[in-house]
């Protein structure tokens, strides 16, 4: 038995990374070919959903929600992540433990983060 025969996991893998780079290169390349090169003061004016927008173009947002955004993003990724490991705790062996510690080393500076930018009111 071959190692790139149809039943084998890595033969799909190959498959799937070809039509990734595929399509990923036609992603680039069709803009490339039509898209419009001549910059024109229309195109480089700021508008929002199709309108010119009232006022000036620089303001200030106010980030008063970013803080709990970066938190529901945070904490989104690690269940959905953790449900799965949930899933699959038993056929894990002997690393299933390692997987979700992991997670957490990876996650825990983005939390700290935002934490910390939550607790800067002054900013807001």
């Amino acid at each position: 038995m071959s190692l790139l025969g149809a039943d084998q996991g890595l033969y799909w893998f190959i498959v799937f990374a070809v039509l990734a780079l595929v399509s990923g290169l036609l992603f680039l390349i069709i803009p490339m070919i039509f898209a419009p090169r001549h910059r024109s003061a229309l195109k480089e004016s700021t508008f929002e959903a199709g309108q010119l927008p009232p006022g000036e173009k620089r303001i200030r947002f106010a980030l008063q929600y970013y803080a709990y955004l970066l938190l529901f993003l945070v904490f989104d990724v690690t269940i959905m992540i953790l449900f799965v490991w949930g899933y699959a705790f038993f056929s894990a062996g002997q690393y299933g433990f390692g997987y979700p510690l992991i997670l957490l080393l990876v996650l825990i500076p983005p939390l700290i983060y935002t934490v910390k930018l939550s607790k800067a009111v002054d900013m807001w």
